[in-house]
């Protein structure tokens, strides 16, 4: 990497001085960056960086071969004070350097060459140069992107259509670099992967722009700060059914269970067998272990989704089901299973009410989440392994950057419907305190039918508890 960094009356000195061969768009731009030099204050650069560049192996075929090649940059390093020069190739001139016989040479591209805007004409879909920016010096809320470039025989491509490749008339053609015929400058992808092996892919805009200083504090460290322009999206990934059949589970034996007590004669408060059942069915067990499985295996998906905010509709419906049944069937097993696992209707009835606004808080939470990525996961929770750390080396494999999370996500969810079912049952005992006037009307209805058919109310009331818990 070779830079230079200076004014923009000293970066033009230095290009007449070496004459070296730059845009007409460029120049353009660094005129007016000196005319403009008291408006918008910033210093320019000149980088030389070895780029990837692609061009089509096949026609009609997104196969493109790869090869690097140094490209020259230059741009100012305050990204507002770029001055807006539109392309034009009439000044300059064009001619053809290879005629395609009607077969256009980019009819059909790789993914990465259709998210940033190139200095050429061509067929692909055009990409606006405007980017929306916050925060920035001058607080304007829009900046121009740089342009990428395209290469034959070592000269700027102008125009590539079915008539063949068009560069600029007054350069010589590279029979070294001819060979390769077109090269279109990739953007430099900087994926991010999992332990499933699946990536998060950043795409960056090739034309970097930097500044770099020295603090006080650490006068022996330079400190670099990046100006670039990203392109995100992850791989994409089979959906998994099983979070929704363990909530079509659920509802199913909750219908069957409700079915059974409402054939049952025995006269049982049926909210106290409904609380029995769903606090200590066996297939709550299945539940849990169904939904803990799904998340332990997704985990990381999951949370570099969050942080990158790469969800899909699908994953927050998975995501959804998955904490629906998960904190049901958690907190109802935590219940049944602390002390002498008795009947508390007044628990299950807040808890089952609590679940449907526990759901739609979830949904309105996901999808915030989706449009604003959680950056913190990955601060806090998470460290980046490089493929050249020991560490890294042993994790990669034969991606350049891993992931590995501290906390996994069963484990945040455990957290979380356990303070959720805290807050059930501490909504259910105070239920119980501000209601005394209900249980003695229920107590005094139950007397009354005992007298009338001589047999003790209290009796009578736990036979039919003890008939209940014959029913499963």
């Amino acid at each position: 990497m070779n830079v230079l960094t200076g004014t923009a009356q000293q970066v033009m000195d230095v290009i007449t001085t070496l004459n070296l061969s730059i845009s007409m768009q460029t120049r353009r731009e660094l005129e007016l960056g000196i005319e403009r030099a008291k408006e918008c204050v910033t210093t320019w650069s000149i980088m030389a960086l070895p780029r990837l560049f692609l061009y089509p192996m096949d026609l009609n075929s997104t196969g493109f071969a790869e090869i690097p090649a140094v490209a020259i940059n230059i741009a100012p390093d305050i990204t507002e004070c770029r001055p807006d020069v539109p392309m034009d190739y009439t000044l300059l001139g064009s001619k053809m350097a290879l005629d395609t016989n009607g077969r256009d040479l980019l009819a059909v591209v790789p993914e990465a060459l259709i998210l940033f805007p190139y200095s050429f004409s061509s067929t692909m879909a055009p990409v606006s140069r405007s980017v929306q920016a916050s925060e920035t010096k001058y607080e304007v809320t829009s900046v121009l992107e740089p342009l990428l470039h395209a290469y034959y025989g070592g000269c700027r491509v102008h125009e590539v259509n079915s008539s063949g490749v068009f560069i600029e008339s007054t350069c010589e053609i590279s029979e070294h670099w001819a060979s390769y015929e077109l090269m279109v400058q990739s953007p430099d992808d900087m994926p991010l992967c999992s332990t499933s092996d699946v990536c998060i892919h950043n795409y960056y805009n090739s034309q970097w722009k930097w500044v770099s200083e020295t603090s006080t504090a650490k006068p022996n460290r330079v400190a670099m700060y990046m100006n670039t322009f990203r392109s995100r999206y992850a791989d994409k990934v089979g959906i998994s059914v099983l979070p929704g059949i363990v909530v079509m589970q659920i509802f199913v034996m909750g219908m069957v269970s409700l079915y059974e007590v409402m054939s049952h004669k025995r006269s049982v408060l049926l909210t106290q067998i409904w609380a029995y059942r769903c606090q200590n069915g066996k297939t709550q067990v299945v539940y849990l272990a169904e939904v803990a499985y799904h998340l332990h295996y997704n985990s990381d998906l999951y949370l570099l989704g969050f942080s990158t905010g790469t969800l899909t509709t699908e994953s927050l419906a998975n995501l959804t089901c998955c904490f629906y049944a998960f904190s049901y069937s958690f907190i109802n097993l935590a219940k049944a299973r602390s002390g002498d696992q008795q009947l508390d209707q007044h628990f299950q009835l807040t808890w089952e009410a609590t679940q449907v606004v526990i759901t739609a808080c979830v949904v309105t939470t996901l999808r915030v989440v989706q449009r604003n990525p959680l950056e913190s996961i990955l601060s806090t929770n998470a460290e980046i392994l490089r493929k050249t750390s020991a560490l890294g080396a042993k994790y990669c494999g034969l991606n350049d950057a891993f992931i590995m999370f501290t906390i996994n996500a069963p484990t945040m969810i455990t957290l979380l419907s356990t303070l959720l079912g805290l807050l059930a049952v501490t909504t259910s005992m105070l239920v119980k305190k501000t209601s005394p006037k209900v249980k003695r009307a229920v107590l005094l209805s139950r007397g009354s039918q005992g007298s009338f058919r001589g047999i003790s109310p209290y009796r009578r009331d736990w036979e039919d508890h003890d008939a209940a818990l014959q029913v499963q």
